[in-house]
């Protein structure tokens, strides 16, 4: 019988870090939606009305955002199943409480903005165009206009509201490890040992 070798895959009692798929789908998840999201604002304030470019990542934001989405039910299915490090006991009370309500909101958001969007896609009765195949289930029926506008909105408007926070999660991070000294975000870095420059 083959001996089973612990890898970064496993999850050992005494971890410190978090797992390989954990760090994996944090990152893709992570840089997806706020590259998603950036574009998508970014996008009429960069190409005129009407130009290709304009037009081309228009066509990509409804495919890239449902990706993102089956992505993100991955990752809430993976976390479920897998409990992360326990927090540094250098943390206060009030610092636990903060970064569980960050966490909870982002993902909250990860699974609104995508699943917004798709619902106010098909509330148009417009399909989710993958070049090769589409996902056609028009709910135009369904949603009324007023109903449609509110999902534009609040997907624009969480759209947004990701990228200040993603800014502000990613500030914290930054400044356990270089103020903090602790190892919040080194435990998370893809690289075996964590490393980054010298604190």
């Amino acid at each position: 019988m083959w001996a089973r070798s612990r890898t970064d895959f496993e999850m050992p009692q005494d971890q410190t870090r978090y797992d390989g798929v954990s760090i994996t789908l944090h990152w893709i998840v992570g840089i997806s939606i706020v590259a998603v999201a950036a574009i998508e604002l970014l996008r009429g304030e960069v190409f005129p009305k009407g130009s290709y470019f304009r037009e081309a990542l228009k066509a990509l934001h409804d495919p890239a955002g449902t990706v993102v989405f089956g992505l993100v039910i991955l990752r809430l299915m993976w976390r479920s199943a897998h409990s992360p490090p326990a927090m540094p006991e250098t943390m206060r009370s009030w610092e636990k409480v903060a970064a569980k309500l960050t966490h909870y909101t982002l993902y909250t958001m990860m699974v609104i903005i995508p699943l917004s969007g798709i619902a106010y896609t098909l509330a148009r009765g417009r399909s989710i165009d993958f070049g090769l195949f589409q996902i056609i289930y028009p709910l135009d029926h369904v949603f009324s206009r007023s109903a449609t506008r509110t999902l534009k909105g609040i997907h624009e408007f969480l759209g947004q509201a990701v990228l200040v926070l993603a800014f502000v999660h990613a500030a914290a991070a930054l400044w356990h490890h270089y103020f903090r000294k602790d190892d919040v975000l080194t435990r998370m870095l893809p690289m075996p040992s964590g490393k980054l420059p010298e604190r």
